[in-house]
């Protein structure tokens, strides 16, 4: 049975073969023994396609929300002198912690993923607001206040690939196969090591390995760096497709739809803040 290699994915147990028909039928996928067809037992309880669209769709719809009200309460329109700066920094450090720690309940308690979802959704807009008024802010230019061209080409790129992923894969042009979920996880593996490796150096002085993650670097090794990670990360989308869709045909628990907009909006928040550091170091070349 499917297994997807989404970190986010990887603690579900969701896809365990079941042991017996009474496994089955309690997961909705049994048949009945005399007439031999399929087990209509509580459908509605399991996973859909469409429930899961519609609850990413929320949590997308908090996420905004959260975004424009962190941006709002810090007005970064007003200038450094003029913004409400003793916000920045609680929004973006609370966002970014709480973000982490929701994220790492909903992958190890699914069941939670109900209530854990929805409040990852208000603290990472929290952060992605805050950190998009401080790039607005770090990378105006000497004719605007604010550089939203920046911002705004982040979003629009970020749905950009979402949709044409999206496209590729219900049309089939794109089918994720072993060799592809296994490239996507030693690549995750690859960049989470890279990056302990770059905090660690840093902490002793050497600053070099941590400097591709600044976005005022428009260094040409600096830049392919960040374009490997949004290749990563849009990679990331295709598994979450598959999920979603395995987990449907398989008819398994109801929350697992919280589960799998949960992790698509993991991914779309990792996408953008990818491409709003790539915007920002190719702004820096100018």
């Amino acid at each position: 049975m499917f297994r997807t290699g989404n970190p986010v994915f990887t603690k579900s147990d969701a896809f365990q073969p079941a042991q017996s028909w009474d496994d089955l039928n309690a997961q909705g996928r049994g048949y009945d023994t005399e007439s031999g067809a399929p087990a209509a037992r509580g459908r509605a309880s399991h996973m859909t396609i469409q429930g899961s669209v519609n609850k990413t769709f929320l949590l997308l719809a908090m996420c905004t929300a959260s975004a424009i009200g962190a941006w709002t309460l810090i007005d970064p329109a007003a200038g450094p002198e003029g913004m409400n700066s003793q916000y920045l920094m609680p929004l973006l450090l609370g966002g970014a912690l709480g973000g982490l720690v929701l994220g790492l309940i909903t992958v190890f308690a699914p069941r939670a993923a109900v209530v854990t979802a929805p409040l990852y959704a208000l603290a990472e807009g929290a952060f992605v607001g805050s950190i998009s008024a401080l790039y607005a802010q770090m990378f105006a230019t000497e004719n605007e206040a604010l550089n939203m061209g920046l911002i705004f080409n982040a979003i629009l790129l970020t749905f950009g690939i979402t949709g044409g992923m999206l496209a590729g894969y219900t049309t089939r042009l794109i089918r994720p196969g072993p060799r592809f979920r296994k490239f996507v996880m030693t690549a995750m593996l690859g960049l989470i090591g890279y990056f302990l490796v770059a905090v660690v150096a840093s902490l002793f002085g050497s600053y070099s390995l941590v400097s591709v993650y600044d976005p005022s670097n428009g260094g040409l090794i600096s830049i392919g760096f960040s374009l490997f990670v949004v290749g990563i990360a849009t990679a990331n989308l295709v598994l979450d497709f598959e999920f979603i869709e395995s987990g449907s045909k398989a008819g398994i628990a109801k929350h697992y739809e919280w589960v799998g907009a949960f992790g698509l909006l993991v991914t779309l928040v990792w996408l953008y803040l990818e491409l709003l550091r790539l915007l920002a170091k190719l702004h820096s070349r100018d």
